[in-house]
Protein backbone atom coordinates (compact mmCIF):
# COMPACT_ATOMS: atom_id res chain seq x y z
CA UNK A 1 0.00 0.00 0.00
CA UNK A 2 2.56 2.55 1.06
CA UNK A 3 4.61 1.82 -2.56
CA UNK A 4 1.16 2.63 -4.29
CA UNK A 5 1.07 5.47 -2.60
CA UNK A 6 4.72 6.93 -3.27
CA UNK A 7 4.02 5.62 -7.31
CA UNK A 8 0.67 7.77 -7.13
CA UNK A 9 2.73 10.80 -5.24
CA UNK A 10 5.30 10.38 -8.26
CA UNK A 11 3.09 10.11 -11.66
CA UNK A 12 0.82 13.17 -9.92
CA UNK A 13 4.39 14.99 -9.46
CA UNK A 14 5.40 14.25 -12.87
CA UNK A 15 2.18 15.21 -14.70
CA UNK A 16 2.12 18.41 -12.63
CA UNK A 17 5.25 20.16 -13.63
CA UNK A 18 5.32 19.63 -17.27
CA UNK A 19 1.76 20.68 -17.04
CA UNK A 20 4.20 24.46 -15.21
CA UNK A 21 7.13 23.60 -17.73
CA UNK A 22 5.98 26.56 -20.42
CA UNK A 23 4.99 29.66 -18.81
CA UNK A 24 5.12 33.80 -19.54
CA UNK A 25 6.00 35.78 -16.16
CA UNK A 26 4.73 39.46 -16.14
CA UNK A 27 6.09 42.36 -13.36
CA UNK A 28 4.25 45.44 -14.33
CA UNK A 29 5.46 48.60 -11.94
CA UNK A 30 2.13 50.10 -11.75
CA UNK A 31 -1.05 50.78 -13.31
CA UNK A 32 -4.41 48.60 -13.28
CA UNK A 33 -2.17 45.06 -13.47
CA UNK A 34 0.50 46.48 -11.23
CA UNK A 35 2.24 43.32 -9.32
CA UNK A 36 3.84 39.80 -11.35
CA UNK A 37 1.51 37.38 -12.39
CA UNK A 38 2.50 34.20 -14.16
CA UNK A 39 0.57 32.87 -16.66
CA UNK A 40 0.70 29.10 -17.50
CA UNK A 41 -1.21 27.03 -20.49
CA UNK A 42 -4.37 26.11 -19.51
CA UNK A 43 -4.80 21.93 -19.07
CA UNK A 44 -6.49 20.15 -21.82
CA UNK A 45 -7.03 23.33 -24.03
CA UNK A 46 -4.99 22.92 -27.36
CA UNK A 47 -4.93 26.75 -28.20
CA UNK A 48 -3.33 27.21 -25.07
CA UNK A 49 0.26 27.39 -26.03
CA UNK A 50 3.81 29.39 -25.05
CA UNK A 51 6.09 29.10 -28.21
CA UNK A 52 8.89 30.68 -30.21
CA UNK A 53 9.17 31.04 -33.63
CA UNK A 54 11.92 31.57 -36.65
CA UNK A 55 11.01 33.31 -39.52
CA UNK A 56 12.80 35.07 -42.29
CA UNK A 57 15.78 35.29 -39.31
CA UNK A 58 13.93 37.02 -36.46
CA UNK A 59 12.26 35.28 -33.64
CA UNK A 60 8.76 35.58 -32.28
CA UNK A 61 8.00 34.57 -28.56
CA UNK A 62 4.40 34.21 -28.44
CA UNK A 63 1.84 33.05 -26.11
CA UNK A 64 -1.88 32.82 -26.00
CA UNK A 65 -5.09 32.28 -23.46
CA UNK A 66 -2.79 31.21 -20.96
CA UNK A 67 -3.78 31.76 -17.51
CA UNK A 68 -2.55 32.03 -13.93
CA UNK A 69 -3.41 29.55 -10.64
CA UNK A 70 -6.58 32.03 -9.87
CA UNK A 71 -8.28 32.48 -13.26
CA UNK A 72 -6.61 35.26 -14.67
CA UNK A 73 -5.49 35.25 -18.47
CA UNK A 74 -3.52 36.57 -21.01
CA UNK A 75 -5.09 36.52 -24.64
CA UNK A 76 -2.13 37.04 -26.24
CA UNK A 77 1.38 38.18 -26.22
CA UNK A 78 4.14 38.31 -28.96
CA UNK A 79 8.35 40.12 -28.93
CA UNK A 80 10.21 40.13 -31.58
CA UNK A 81 14.09 39.74 -32.05
CA UNK A 82 16.86 39.51 -34.58
CA UNK A 83 18.16 36.20 -35.01
CA UNK A 84 17.61 32.97 -33.85
CA UNK A 85 17.02 32.10 -30.43
CA UNK A 86 20.85 31.52 -28.96
CA UNK A 87 22.64 31.92 -25.32
CA UNK A 88 22.93 35.70 -25.00
CA UNK A 89 21.46 39.21 -25.78
CA UNK A 90 19.13 39.71 -29.20
CA UNK A 91 18.25 43.28 -30.45
CA UNK A 92 14.49 43.79 -30.46
CA UNK A 93 12.70 43.78 -34.42
CA UNK A 94 10.35 46.26 -34.54
CA UNK A 95 7.49 45.06 -35.80
CA UNK A 96 3.74 47.68 -36.91
CA UNK A 97 3.99 49.79 -33.89
CA UNK A 98 6.76 48.38 -31.42
CA UNK A 99 8.09 45.24 -31.24
CA UNK A 100 5.54 43.14 -29.61
CA UNK A 101 2.17 43.66 -28.15
CA UNK A 102 -0.11 41.75 -25.36
CA UNK A 103 -3.84 41.91 -24.45
CA UNK A 104 -6.18 40.83 -22.06
CA UNK A 105 -9.69 40.24 -22.56
CA UNK A 106 -12.31 39.77 -19.36
CA UNK A 107 -13.92 37.01 -21.09
CA UNK A 108 -15.72 35.79 -17.65
CA UNK A 109 -16.53 40.00 -17.09
CA UNK A 110 -14.71 39.72 -13.19
CA UNK A 111 -12.57 42.26 -14.08
CA UNK A 112 -13.52 46.02 -13.97
CA UNK A 113 -12.49 46.33 -17.79
CA UNK A 114 -13.66 44.75 -20.64
CA UNK A 115 -10.22 44.74 -22.81
CA UNK A 116 -6.72 45.87 -22.35
CA UNK A 117 -4.44 46.37 -25.44
CA UNK A 118 -0.89 46.83 -24.90
CA UNK A 119 1.95 47.60 -27.11
CA UNK A 120 5.76 47.49 -26.64
CA UNK A 121 7.48 50.80 -27.50
CA UNK A 122 10.79 51.05 -25.80
CA UNK A 123 12.40 48.17 -27.90
CA UNK A 124 14.71 47.08 -25.31
CA UNK A 125 17.15 43.98 -26.37
CA UNK A 126 15.67 40.13 -25.18
CA UNK A 127 18.07 38.41 -23.48
CA UNK A 128 18.04 33.91 -23.48
CA UNK A 129 19.09 32.90 -20.35
CA UNK A 130 18.79 28.46 -21.28
CA UNK A 131 18.18 26.76 -24.65
CA UNK A 132 17.85 23.19 -24.76
CA UNK A 133 19.16 20.37 -26.77
CA UNK A 134 17.03 19.74 -30.21
CA UNK A 135 14.90 16.32 -29.49
CA UNK A 136 13.65 14.96 -32.20
CA UNK A 137 9.66 14.02 -32.28
CA UNK A 138 8.04 11.97 -35.60
CA UNK A 139 7.18 15.48 -37.58
CA UNK A 140 8.86 18.12 -35.59
CA UNK A 141 11.96 18.63 -33.37
CA UNK A 142 11.26 20.61 -30.59
CA UNK A 143 13.43 22.12 -27.86
CA UNK A 144 12.70 24.69 -24.56
CA UNK A 145 14.10 28.37 -24.74
CA UNK A 146 14.37 30.73 -21.60
CA UNK A 147 14.97 34.07 -21.26
CA UNK A 148 13.68 37.81 -20.20
CA UNK A 149 13.89 41.45 -21.23
CA UNK A 150 12.55 44.67 -19.57
CA UNK A 151 10.65 47.50 -21.24
CA UNK A 152 8.33 49.99 -21.29
CA UNK A 153 4.67 49.20 -22.73
CA UNK A 154 1.58 51.29 -23.67
CA UNK A 155 -1.87 50.15 -22.19
CA UNK A 156 -4.74 50.68 -23.87
CA UNK A 157 -8.06 50.02 -21.50
CA UNK A 158 -11.18 49.42 -22.30
CA UNK A 159 -13.62 50.12 -19.19
CA UNK A 160 -16.57 47.63 -18.48
CA UNK A 161 -18.61 51.52 -18.36
CA UNK A 162 -17.29 52.58 -22.03
CA UNK A 163 -14.60 54.79 -20.68
CA UNK A 164 -10.98 54.72 -22.13
CA UNK A 165 -7.71 55.34 -20.87
CA UNK A 166 -3.96 54.70 -21.39
CA UNK A 167 -1.41 54.30 -19.45
CA UNK A 168 2.41 54.13 -19.98
CA UNK A 169 4.19 51.37 -17.52
CA UNK A 170 7.28 49.62 -16.88
CA UNK A 171 7.35 46.27 -17.37
CA UNK A 172 9.60 42.90 -16.95
CA UNK A 173 8.72 39.41 -18.45
CA UNK A 174 10.34 36.29 -17.87
CA UNK A 175 9.49 33.32 -20.24
CA UNK A 176 10.30 29.14 -21.23
CA UNK A 177 8.88 28.38 -24.31
CA UNK A 178 8.81 25.89 -26.76
CA UNK A 179 10.30 25.51 -29.97
CA UNK A 180 9.42 23.44 -32.39
CA UNK A 181 10.68 23.10 -36.37
CA UNK A 182 9.69 20.38 -38.93
CA UNK A 183 12.20 17.73 -40.13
Amino acid sequence: MKQLLILVFLCGTTVFSQNKKHFIKITFNDGPLQGTHTFYPEKGNYMSQANLELFEGASNVNASKLMTADGFQIHYINRHFAGEASEGTHDTKKFTSGCGSLNFIDGNNSQPYKKIDGDFTGCSPTTITKVSAWKDGIVKKRRTVSGHFEDTIQLKIRNDDGSEKTVETTVKVEFTVNESRRK
